[in-house]
């Protein structure tokens, strides 16, 4: 209803004086745990999650080596069509996983998670029909993986 402009260069030079920059980085600092989903589109993440991370990311105030994140339980849900694991054909296209992973645990100090659903065009495409019960135990992997982070965060979030 209301995205996210992308970065301007007046925005950018103001950091953290930016208005709309601050309210999205206090909003993260204040999160006990952050979620985020990010299909693959194209190979990479959507433009909105993008423009929502240039946004927020911002270096000298909550990213760089004295982050005010560092330590916070990140799980990014990132889904694709296809697979992208290590040893499939498509491997080294996989920049959605690699980025946020650099971007969460490298910039931001955080812990970061990562639940995967591969193949999720099986059952729409013909050409991966055979691909279905590959599918169908990866979403099942997926669901059982979101299962158990949510139990460790709520006991994690508890103590």
């Amino acid at each position: 209803a209301d995205p996210l402009p992308h970065l301007d260069a007046g925005a950018a030079a103001a950091g953290a004086d930016d208005p709309l920059r601050r309210a999205l980085a206090d909003e993260l600092a204040a999160a006990d745990a952050v979620l985020i989903g990010a299909p693959m589109y194209n190979f990479t993440i959507p433009s909105t999650l993008k423009a929502w991370l240039d946004q927020v990311i911002i270096v000298g105030h909550n990213a760089g080596p004295d982050s005010s994140l560092a330590g916070t339980p990140v799980t990014v849900v990132a889904s694709r069509g296809g697979s992208y694991a290590p040893g499939t054909p498509r491997e080294g296209f996989e920049f959605v996983r690699n980025y946020l992973e650099k971007v969460f645990a490298g910039m931001f100090s955080t812990e970061v998670d990562f639940i995967v659903p591969e193949l999720t065009l099986a059952h729409s495409q013909p050409a991966m029909a055979e691909l279905i019960p590959l599918a169908e135990a990866s979403r099942a992997q997926a669901l059982d993986d979101a299962r158990t982070k949510a139990k460790a965060l709520a006991s994690r979030l508890a103590a």
